[in-house]
């Protein structure tokens, strides 16, 4: 049976120093646990989250809603369609997640007062914050080529090749039609959205809290850590949603040599969303992302529970 989690495997692990010669192997643990929990993350939700990007930058009426989204996309792609894009984050989610968990051992580090006093919620939530704005210029490349992907549609009936052959291809022609800005549009969304990991860490801490007692000192049983993971990110969705669908709108709008952007920036997307579309359509997808979100926050942090639990304390 899997053994209880300590505070040792949270989120907001303190990283010590020590003079034992194999001090690099809890590092290395959690590494090898997050990118296992990131992995959990992308086989569990990225069916879920193909259907919220295609109903967020859907403008032109191709869907009436989730279970329209999902049937056409199913009946006109097959089961696969489900799945576009999705090996640039599985890829890269297991090393994002892993340079996340371990940014934010630094930033309690850093902040704690001693060892034996824990961060307060507010503490949690501004190293939440400042990882996630961190994390922007790592994650908004994997995030644009994504998307990209993802609504990239069938197009075997009119007789035409897709734009993209592949996420390489697609970083190629961003690359070669924009430069380095291509991999980089939607940046300062993406800096708000990851930046709302105050709402995923201070969450997930919050109910981690609350299912713990003082006599068990903060040992979190599996499902448990399932459950405040479903919490987490439940809350980091409710945070900042309509902030994501500006970055979708910006990461999959056209990209035409020698044609300027459709959008000027985030303020111009936003306004351009609210004028033609009206505020509904800063919240459309959120009932796939939210439903999303449980599985796959919870499937992150079981996954992150076992490997860490499996894994050798000390070498």
């Amino acid at each position: 049976q899997l053994e209880k989690m300590s505070d040792k495997s949270s989120a907001v692990t303190e990283v010590k120093p020590s003079n034992n010669r194999y001090d690099w192997w809890p590092t290395v643990r959690h590494f090898i646990a997050g990118s296992a929990s990131g992995v959990a993350l992308v086989l569990a939700g990225h069916s879920f989250d193909t259907i919220k990007v295609r109903l967020q930058t859907d403008t032109e009426g191709r869907f009436k809603g989730v279970i329209d989204c999902l049937l056409k996309t199913i009946r006109e792609e097959g089961v696969k369609g489900l799945y576009k894009g999705a090996s640039p984050p599985m890829v890269a989610t297991g090393f994002i997640n892993s340079v996340m968990f371990g940014l934010m051992g630094m930033c309690s580090s850093r902040m704690k007062k001693d060892a034996d006093t824990p961060l307060t919620i507010p503490q949690v939530m501004w190293c939440g914050s400042s990882t996630g704005a961190l994390m922007s210029f790592i994650v908004t490349p994997i995030e644009g080529i994504k998307a990209r992907l993802q609504v990239q549609y069938a197009q075997s009936k009119q007789g035409a090749k897709p734009q993209y052959s592949g996420p390489l291809d697609c970083a190629n022609q961003l690359y070669r039609n924009n430069g380095i800005r291509g991999l980089y549009i939607g940046w300062l969304p993406t800096v708000f959205h990851r930046g709302s990991n105050w709402a995923y860490f201070g969450g997930y801490e919050l109910v981690k809290r609350k299912l713990t007692s003082k006599e068990n000192q903060g040992k979190l049983s599996p499902l448990a850590s399932i459950a405040a993971g479903a919490c987490a990110g439940t809350s980091f969705w409710l945070s900042c949603y309509p902030i994501d669908v500006i970055k979708n709108r910006m990461q999959t709008a056209p990209d035409v040599p020698g044609q300027p952007p459709r959008y000027k920036g985030m303020v111009d997307c936003a306004r351009t969303i609210f004028v033609k579309e009206g505020w509904r359509a800063f919240f459309k997808g959120l009932t796939p992302c939210l439903i999303r979100s449980v599985p796959a926050n919870s499937a992150a942090f079981f996954a992150f529970e076992v490997v860490h639990s499996a894994l050798p304390a000390k070498l």
